[in-house]
């Protein structure tokens, strides 16, 4: 459950919500005192078990202040087989642990906002198919295997999917350490075409507090998760100076700043014409 109120209970036809997180927080000054005291009134009435947020721009950032803050439970963020190589990550994590916060993963396929038809890509595919499961199955297992992940949340819109991720939690086969390597050779070579929600990098090459990583998480909803309504939604409450389809808005300090190198002017133009 994610708000800040609690009104929505008896609609869900329940009197308390195992886990509370505040959404989407890209700062962790947003976690102020106030949400301390809110957090304690709302586990004392019995209203929520346990209390956190979820984040999907500087993540790192966010776990790590996570860590030094007594009232946090769990913390949901992207992680998958491109971030979880990543040494800020595994650092964030790794304290995250230390203070007993159960960090919940999303965004597990590691979708990016450019699709890849590499030949990586098929061979990767392949390699796992041999084995027995699908590429798919092989990105989840690789992130249920990390003890420092509690739970995943995955989007299940249909049957299918569902069959398929409860095959992959039933079936015991390890991925062995080869086939860790194969995903991080593919995460190198299509590094270009994932969005990492490292905000505060384009944003500051912009001079500003635009959320640049937003439009690319827009596109990530339209291409990679079939869900236009909600690329729609979250596009349109951004910013109308991101929205903005007249290319006056001069991107190329946050594309030449870009760790990943993404194509960020290419991805903004496609966005102000598909979501707009």
């Amino acid at each position: 459950m994610t708000s800040g109120s609690t009104k929505p209970l008896p609609a869900l036809k329940t009197s308390y919500v195992d886990l509370f997180y505040v959404h989407a927080i890209s700062n962790i000054d947003e976690m102020g005192g106030h949400w301390r005291e809110w957090a304690a009134k709302q586990k004392q009435a019995g209203k929520i078990k346990f209390f956190g947020f979820s984040s999907h721009n500087n993540m790192e950032a966010c776990l790590e202040g996570a860590a030094k803050l007594d009232f946090i439970d769990a913390v949901m963020v992207a992680y998958n087989f491109r971030l979880m190589t990543e040494p800020a990550m595994q650092k964030a994590l790794e304290a995250c642990t230390k203070a007993g916060i159960g960090v919940v993963a999303m965004k597990t396929q590691g979708g990016g906002p450019v699709k890849s038809d590499s030949q990586a890509e098929l061979d990767m595919a392949g390699r796992f198919l041999e084995k027995g499961f699908t590429d798919k199955q092989a990105k989840l297992k690789a992130i249920w295997e990390n003890p420092a992940i509690a739970s995943v949340c995955s989007q299940m819109p249909n049957l299918t999917i569902l069959s398929a991720n409860v095959a992959a939690a039933r079936d015991a086969t390890a991925l062995a350490r080869q086939d860790i390597e194969a995903l991080a050779r593919f995460a190198a070579d299509t590094r270009g075409d994932y969005c990492a929600g490292c905000a505060a990098v384009c944003s500051a090459a912009l001079g500003g507090s635009l959320p640049v990583a937003d439009v690319m998480r827009a596109m990530m909803y339209a291409r990679d998760y079939g869900e236009p309504a909600l690329a729609r939604e979250l596009y349109a409450s951004l910013p109308e100076r991101l929205r903005r389809a007249d290319g006056s808005l001069d991107v190329a300090a946050a594309e030449a700043a870009c760790p990943r190198g993404l194509a960020i002017a290419a991805i903004m133009a496609e966005a102000a014409t598909l979501l707009a």
